[in-house]
């Protein structure tokens, strides 16, 4: 569904897809102000490996007509290169036109509107993997297969591994031997001292982002620098992770640390 917005004096068409912008190579060479829309095809080609798949990605055009021509030639498939709000920033890093400075400033605030959305929590995978059963895949980096039992009528857990081969010897070794991985506990003083040290994590990380945003990232824009694109990324996605750990650790009460 296109979405039409305006910078400057150009009428921009985006395309909304699954609640996110995304800008075809015509569309960011018109707003760029380049005489030619093949100039942001040539500034990809050269720099592909900076781009990352949420940059940019190839969508197919079902609806493309032919006038003229026979029926054979309707409802061709053609694809074409579309980039992310993000995507056209990067590109934008990398023109070379008068106006390109002041169009990264104004996707940055497309960026940080979008990123304030709220967005589904619900996650579907583009290729589910095939799991045995009450063996699940829980997005972890080294243990990423949780298995489970079903013992009486009731759900057991077995614990996590790192491949699924281990998941299941574990569900077969509890019907062996009854064995399963616990978790080893956490003395009281222990658990303290850990939220401890991670409410003062937290709070330095607030105070780093006031300053990144008073003070370091006007700087940087000042000097049209790359790590912009780069550090707002990384504060920007750090920053709406911290209500959902705050909230995991209790009510966050800041540590008395020097500003």
């Amino acid at each position: 569904m296109p979405n039409q917005l305006v910078f400057k004096s150009h009428t921009l068409e985006a395309i909304d897809h699954e609640g996110k912008l995304w800008f075809t190579a015509a569309t960011l060479a018109s707003a760029l102000e380049y005489s030619r829309g093949d100039k942001i095809t040539q500034i990809y080609n050269r720099n592909a490996d900076e781009f990352t798949p949420c940059m940019t990605t190839v969508f197919e055009n079902l609806n493309l007509r032919f006038s003229g021509k026979s029926s054979g030639y309707s409802n061709l498939k053609t694809k074409m290169r579309v980039f992310s709000l993000r995507g056209a920033h990067l590109i934008a890093m990398f023109a070379s036109t008068p106006v390109a400075k002041e169009f990264r400033r104004w996707l940055l605030d497309l960026i940080e509107k979008e990123s304030s959305v709220p967005q589904s929590s619900t996650v579907i995978a583009p290729h589910r993997e095939c799991l045995p059963k009450m063996v699940y895949n829980h997005r972890s980096k080294y243990n990423p297969y949780r298995a489970y039992v079903t013992d009486n009528g009731k759900s057991v857990y077995v614990g996590c591994y790192p491949s699924v081969e281990e998941a299941v010897a574990a569900q077969q070794r509890y019907f062996n031997t009854g064995e399963v991985k616990r978790i080893q506990e956490i003395s009281d003083s222990e658990k303290e001292m850990f939220i401890g040290n991670l409410q003062a994590i937290l709070h330095n990380f607030r105070r780093i982002d006031e300053i990144w945003r008073a003070q370091l990232r006007p700087a940087l824009e000042a000097m049209d620098s790359k790590l912009v694109y780069l550090l707002f990324d990384r504060f920007n996605d750090s920053m709406a992770v911290l209500p959902t750990i705050e909230s995991r650790v209790g009510r966050y009460v800041p540590p008395k640390l020097p500003r």
